[in-house]
């Protein structure tokens, strides 16, 4: 009997202890969780962030700043990025305490630069405002790709033929060709992606350009490459990557 109950304390004590050992543990495993979501948030890339705020009307409406067009932010299938071919514009942009975005609404003729800083790790917006295209240093793109996209043979003296495309095929296998001019087919660019976004601080003397349509979560991607050659704008390079 005495052994019995002796038994009976020890088990007792070890289940006491097995428990206190499973709230400890639980208690590291919520704490380690809690860092892992502080790490993933504090670190996300700022595009990564931007392409969240633009596309979510929640985080647009959670600020102050009432110039931003939720419903065409919102709605739309993919965002067009400007950039040097020489430099993506989704490269890791988290070592810099601001960011500035200037996006061209085509449609309405609406040009807004975004700004964002990085405070403690973390980019918010902190407001915006119009800007004259006349003073973008990206002007000239801009007018040439306006005409590129409103006149047909314009466009066609514009493009470097034969020109380099690239897609893929059905087994997501990277497929090239040669477009000729007679067989290239005119499409008016702008009218296509409607709005244009690029950084503020984009380096202009650049000789590439590239835009880049961009889709949120449809398997969108397509870039479109530009060259300066003699101080005029031709299309070098077509690339579909969509899926």
């Amino acid at each position: 009997m005495k052994y019995l109950f002796l038994i009976v304390i020890f088990g007792l004590i070890s289940c006491k202890s097995d428990k206190k050992k499973l709230e400890d543990f639980q208690e590291i495993a919520v704490e380690m969780d809690q860092k892992s979501s502080t790490v993933s948030i504090d670190t996300i890339p700022f595009m990564e962030f931007f392409e969240n705020f633009i596309f979510d009307k929640r985080l647009q409406n959670s600020n102050e700043d009432h110039s931003i067009d939720y419903d065409f932010f919102s709605t739309k299938d993919f965002i067009a990025y400007l950039n040097m071919d020489t430099l993506s514009v989704f490269e890791e942009r988290n070592h810099l305490d601001k960011q500035d975005l200037i996006i061209l609404d085509f449609n309405k003729g609406k040009n807004l630069k975004f700004k964002f800083k990085n405070i403690d790790n973390k980019w918010i917006f902190s407001g915006s405002n119009t800007v004259n295209i006349n003073n973008l240093p990206e002007k000239g793109f801009i007018d040439f790709l306006i005409k590129f996209s409103q006149d047909s043979i314009y466009q066609k003296e514009h493009i470097l033929f034969p020109l380099a495309d690239y897609s893929l095929d059905d087994d997501y296998k990277t497929i090239s060709k040669k477009i000729n001019k007679e067989d290239w087919d005119y499409f008016n660019l702008v009218k296509e992606i409607e709005s244009l976004l690029f950084f503020a601080n984009i380096d202009s003397n650049n000789f590439f350009r590239n835009i880049c349509y961009r889709g949120i979560g449809n398997g969108i991607l397509v870039k479109l490459t530009f060259k300066r050659v003699n101080n005029e704008w031709f299309l070098i390079k077509t690339e579909d990557y969509s899926t």
